[in-house]
């Protein structure tokens, strides 16, 4: 099972029994949440890995009285990181070039990640531009290094809801990548484009929208940008759709595609940000 990157919020159940809560679940084992069976997602809820709205049919309150929403502490972050680093050190790292499209040295393995470029070892992870690496930023480079296999993307783009036990992740996409990046930029497409293009972005002539641009957040993981401008005579608001690759699962679990699509945002969002203050 992929280790978890979005930590959203945190519910303690530890004090239930994983068989109590799967009693007040389907037991359909649907996998909308995302977990291959009910079990399993009662057993992500209680160690915290997941919250309990990622099942569409169970009312949190059923749980009984649960502690405060929080978002996790850093030492959680850390924790996962120090786990998917010990997996990830019996790699065999002469192979990991021809894999993933990076770059070998005594240094490390360098990969062009979003607006720069990182390096990554066996014992630690950081921006060439010396700028602080998010532990979640980590995770994704190290998940990467462990999924990549040796084709190259198809080029062609889908939804994420192709994907298989993809309907909580699709929720989560849209909330904190698709909504996020239409309502920025709602009304100044010119400063999505500038910031895509400073993201060394591709613009499909083949454009059903606005805007079209292919972002390659990682070597093998591009990312396609759809963007429609809000249509005010009509009452529309803008509307935003991420597609992956449709062989996007060979180099990132279905968590990470989805984090991959909040960093893509977040760094437009900033690379705009710098643009007017510039200007």
């Amino acid at each position: 099972m992929p280790l978890c990157l979005n930590f959203v919020k945190v519910f303690n159940v530890a004090q239930l029994n994983p068989l109590e809560i799967v009693k007040k679940l389907p037991r359909s084992n649907c996998q909308a949440c995302g977990y291959p069976t009910c079990l399993a997602f009662a057993m992500a809820l209680i160690t915290g890995a997941v919250s309990p709205e990622k099942c569409p049919y169970l009312d949190p309150k059923d749980l009984g009285p649960l502690p405060q929403e929080a978002t996790p502490s850093e030492d959680f972050a850390w924790r996962i990181l120090e786990e998917i680093k010990e997996k990830a050190r019996n790699l065999n790292w002469a192979e990991l070039p021809s894999r993933t499209g990076g770059k070998l040295t005594e240094e490390g393995l360098f990969l062009p990640y979003l607006d720069g470029e990182v390096v990554v070892t066996p014992e630690k992870a950081w921006r060439v531009d010396g700028r602080e690496l998010d532990p979640r930023d980590q995770i994704l480079l190290y998940n990467y290094l462990l999924r990549a296999g040796s084709a190259a993307p198809s080029g062609r783009f889908v939804g994420l809801e192709s994907f298989p036990s993809s309907l909580s992740k699709v929720q989560t996409l849209r909330r904190y990548a698709e909504e996020k990046c239409a309502r920025t930029f709602s009304q100044r497409l010119s400063s999505l484009k500038g910031a895509l293009a400073a993201l060394k972005a591709s613009f499909p002539a083949d454009c059903p929208a606005d805007l079209c641009a292919v972002v390659y957040v990682l070597p093998k993981v591009p990312l396609r940008l759809h963007f429609f401008e809000a249509e005010a005579a009509e009452g529309l608001p803008a509307e935003v759709k991420i597609l992956f690759d449709e062989k996007a699962l060979d180099f990132l679990d279905l968590e990470s595609l989805v984090f991959s699509a909040e960093r893509l945002v977040e760094t437009l969002i900033e690379l705009a940000k710098e643009e007017r203050c510039s200007s």
